[in-house]
């Protein structure tokens, strides 16, 4: 990797100084920093997840890796970065690996008209506008499910600890190639959030709704339109030690260790 480019958080404390420190690295190894292009072919993003997250949206091809280093609070996408030369080291080096991720791509119909919604690496949330509940339509397959909700996320595994999980939806490996389907307070008894590994997933609102991408841009649906999401036809590259273990990060991001509650 002899091109390298960078994105970073401008609202942490210091990030200018912590972003020149990293070209300094990166060109002391004989890599070149340029703007995030066809050319990059690898971009790192300095902060926390929704930095991550941002990258993921600029990124001209889903060729090009992304590594993630936290500056942020959380940080499931990010990791650890406290030494830097090192880290740098052995990214260029290739000791880092990929950890291929399922994102999500939407589109809206209207009758015979047809537009894009967008991409999604974490979740594609769609939502009520006003204060009651919306009647979806829900298709998983060949089959049609009707009930009331505030609300549905439509999650990726990758997803699957971000807002998902805070609805009340189920952990999922991050390479899993499923799509998650939870529901916000759903006005039934019967309905259980689910895993679905499927092609694509319909969904019809009964009254005009917001449909959220990764929390960084809302698009409206009108009632009766239909929304479209299915898996992204490629994978998003993020890159991880060698040493990554989802489910050790997960113990200690959630602190379910021994003797905890």
């Amino acid at each position: 990797m002899n091109k390298i480019s960078i994105i970073a958080n401008p609202k942490i404390n210091g990030m200018r100084e912590i972003e020149k420190d990293f070209e300094n690295i990166i060109v002391a190894h004989g890599a070149e920093i340029i703007p995030c292009g066809q050319e990059t072919e690898l971009l790192i993003s300095l902060g926390g997840d929704g930095t991550v997250l941002k990258g993921f949206r600029v990124l001209p091809s889903m060729k090009i890796p992304l590594l993630g280093l936290n500056f942020g609070k959380f940080g499931f996408l990010t990791i650890d970065c406290r030494n830097r030369n090192e880290i740098i080291e052995d990214v260029l080096s290739g000791k880092f690996r990929i950890s291929p991720r399922l994102y999500l791509e939407g589109n809206i119909f209207n009758k015979t008209v047809k537009r894009r919604a967008g991409k999604a690496l974490n979740e594609m949330l769609i939502f009520r506008k006003d204060i009651r509940m919306v009647e979806f339509e829900l298709t998983l397959g060949s089959t049609i499910f009707y009930f009331k909700a505030d609300g549905i996320i439509i999650s990726t595994p990758t997803g699957s600890t971000a807002h998902s999980f805070s609805a009340g939806g189920p952990i999922v490996f991050p390479e899993d190639r499923s799509m998650i389907v939870v529901a916000f307070a759903p006005f039934t008894a019967t309905w259980r959030n689910c895993v679905y590994e499927g092609e694509r997933i319909l969904l019809k609102p009964s009254r005009d709704c917001d449909i959220v991408l990764d929390g960084q841009e809302k698009i409206e649906i009108r009632d009766n339109e239909l929304f479209e999401i299915n898996p992204g036809k490629e994978s998003f590259n993020l890159m991880v030690p060698p040493e990554w273990d989802f489910w050790r990060t997960l113990k200690e991001k959630f602190s379910w260790g021994k003797g905890l509650v």
